[in-house]
């Protein structure tokens, strides 16, 4: 009769542990890799008073994310530079020139983060980084929302293509360029 009082003791004891181990286990950060072909890099620019949009592929890099401690999350992450695409080839092979991407000298476009706050809304974070373009680092900072349970990062920013020496002094290209991201993401 007290053996089994015991076991129904350790066993609850056990259950307990697990229930622990687990709930500690998804309060630490989560390495992801980015799915390049269910992502979208894209970005919005005026030529001649027209918007004109395109994307880039080639997403690659490493998130770290702990929803319950941002503090502990971290992206570090790029696109290749020469898979510029606007759905015209002629300006395409100009953007990957010297003038605008110079992609054989810098392949890669990088976002690398320094800090990531939430924001108190569920799912709701800002991300503080330096955005590289043609080895020029500047600092940006930008909402983003987590959905599709942890496995989607979605974010908007703006930057000033003039900071990075894109498209030279161009009159007819707007100096505002917007970035929308929708990153896709597995856990590692």
């Amino acid at each position: 009769m007290f053996g089994n009082a015991n076991i129904q003791i350790d066993m609850k004891k056990w259950v307990l542990f697990f229930g622990l181990l687990i709930a500690v286990r998804a309060g630490f950060a989560q390495q992801y890799t980015p799915v390049d072909a269910e992502s979208s890099v894209k970005f919005l620019i005026k030529n001649f008073g027209l918007n004109v949009d395109g994307s880039f592929k080639g997403l690659r890099g490493k998130i770290i994310f702990n929803p319950a401690n941002s503090g502990e999350s971290g992206f570090n992450v790029s696109v290749d530079a020469a898979s510029v695409n606007t759905g015209n080839g002629t300006r395409d092979n100009h953007l990957r020139k010297d003038d605008y991407f110079d992609v054989i000298k810098y392949p890669t476009i990088n976002f690398v983060s320094t800090k990531i706050i939430a924001t108190g809304k569920p799912g709701q974070y800002t991300v503080d980084g330096n955005f590289t373009i043609k080895g020029i680092s500047k600092p940006v900072s930008f909402p983003f929302v987590v959905s599709n349970n942890g496995n989607l990062f979605t974010g908007e920013f703006k930057i000033n293509r003039r900071d990075f020496k894109v498209g030279g002094s161009s009159w007819f290209l707007s100096d505002d360029v917007t970035v929308t991201l929708n990153v896709s993401v597995v856990k590692q």
